[in-house]
């Protein structure tokens, strides 16, 4: 399984909240932010029940998922149970990436743009880099595309701000505009180019979102959505309560 196959959302996806530490202040994010981590014990009992449920791939999130004292033996427990893994950085500590996913413990991750030293890991076979575009930042998307790209980035991913605040939220003209100059980029240049289910809905291109896709938190809590404020969450019936 690829990098591109989990750009492109083509495998059965658990999104784990492993911690809530952060070390990134960013101004729209609304994460709880807490000295919290999963238990590496809790973490394996979790994991076979998403194995038991056909999941085939585990993104550890967070806050910041670097920052959890034991994730390689996260990632390792994921691993024994052929799992597919993954997790998106902040990249304030690229080395430490480097060297899980050089070790073969991380299959892919997304380094998040703009942020801490991602220019360092973009170029990384195993990367995706993740462009996030909030309302009036489609200059600075495409800023940070050319960087990725001139720094030899093979898989860029287009992801529109999600949450509750609206002067976050980009406008359907904007996505638009990003991913077809995106779109346009790849075919060009050969890099691979996608969007995540969310922001392909808001353009029109699928009907649904989240197939497959299953986000559960510190607590436990189980959603179909991928974050709370989802406008579509009342057709999707998405939260699943707690286990």
């Amino acid at each position: 399984m690829d990098v591109a196959s989990l750009a492109a959302g083509s495998l059965r996806l658990a999104s784990v909240e492993i911690t809530q530490r952060c070390n990134n202040r960013c101004l729209y994010c609304d994460q709880p932010k807490a000295n919290r981590d999963i238990l590496p014990t809790r973490f394996a009992a979790l994991l076979d029940e998403l194995v038991a449920e056909d999941i085939e791939a585990v993104a550890l999130g967070g806050g910041e998922p670097t920052l959890h004292p034991a994730l390689p033996v996260l990632l390792e427990a994921a691993h024994q149970r052929g799992l597919h893994t993954g997790l998106t950085t902040n990249a304030r500590d690229p080395g430490q990436v480097s060297a899980l996913a050089d070790a073969g413990l991380l299959d892919s991750f997304g380094v998040s743009a703009g942020k801490g030293e991602w220019q360092a890991l973009v170029a990384h076979p195993r990367a995706i880099v993740n462009l996030l575009l909030l309302r009036g930042g489609l200059s600075q998307v495409m800023g940070w595309t050319c960087k990725a790209l001139q720094r030899g980035a093979r898989c860029l991913l287009l992801l529109g701000y999600k949450g509750a605040d609206p002067q976050f939220t980009p406008l359907v003209g904007e996505l638009s505009d990003a991913f077809s100059l995106l779109t346009r980029l790849g075919h060009r240049t050969g890099v691979s180019i996608g969007a995540d289910d969310y922001t392909r809905r808001r353009l029109g291109l699928t009907d649904t979102c989240g197939a497959g896709f299953l986000r559960v938190s510190l607590n436990g809590t189980r959603d179909r959505c991928c974050f709370p404020a989802c406008e579509y969450r009342h057709l999707s019936g998405a939260s699943q309560g707690t286990h």
